[in-house]
């Protein structure tokens, strides 16, 4: 079973557009010294969070395997409600405070057909991290799964493939985070994963104070 989990976990993920058509979002200029510990092509970030995708616009398809290695459509968390998706990975603070909101949000939000997801990318800082960066796509999902247990949040972790298609998809910021209509259509979006933020969203566009 082992063996069988590796080999789907080398396969990666397929990026298939937003349901038609593939908007991504524009690099940086700048490119930052490859980190320590890590033979991943390290491209830098954007300066600032790419105009793309943008409210009103379709979210980028995808396809990626989670944790355990079973593989999840975004479409399968279309349909009704609302999906926050949020991107981050265990070295970066901000995601540590962020996603257990996230599965906080969810669990409250769930009655009102409120899903979440998180994406699980490269290492926003992987110096920092207590042994060494991922090397390779099992690794990272290796540590993906430790983040996960160890955070114990319920909400289920997507890994990005290795060359980070998804995450350069919507923007390649380290700890954005999107909330998505049943139809796959971008109705906020945030350069840094904010809660409480998609709350107070969430509020507005279901017209209820609070979740029953």
């Amino acid at each position: 079973m082992r063996a069988i989990l590796l080999s789907a976990w080398m396969t990666g993920a397929a990026v298939l557009g937003p349901m038609s058509a593939l908007v991504a979002g524009s690099p940086g200029t700048g490119t930052p010294a490859r980190p320590p510990h890590s033979d991943h092509p390290y491209e830098g970030v954007p300066e600032r969070f790419p105009e793309h995708p943008a409210v009103g616009e379709v979210a980028p398809d995808f396809q990626l395997r989670d944790t355990e290695g079973r593989q999840w459509a975004l479409g399968e968390y279309l349909g009704r409600g609302y999906l926050a998706l949020m991107f981050g990975s265990a070295s970066s603070a901000q995601f540590r405070t962020s996603a257990p909101g996230l599965d906080r949000l969810a669990r409250d939000w769930e009655r009102l057909e409120v899903r979440a997801l998180i994406v699980y990318t490269r290492e926003a800082h992987p110096a920092t991290l207590k042994g060494e960066a991922p090397r390779d796509y099992p690794q990272r999902a290796a540590l993906a799964r430790r983040t996960r247990e160890e955070m114990k949040v319920k909400v289920r972790f997507l890994v990005d493939e290795w060359n980070d298609a998804v995450h350069k998809a919507y923007g390649a910021m380290p700890d954005a985070a999107f909330l998505l209509d049943s139809r796959g259509t971008i109705v906020l979006r945030q350069p840094r994963a904010d809660p409480a933020a998609l709350r107070k969203e969430l509020s507005r566009l279901l017209r209820v104070t609070e979740p029953p």
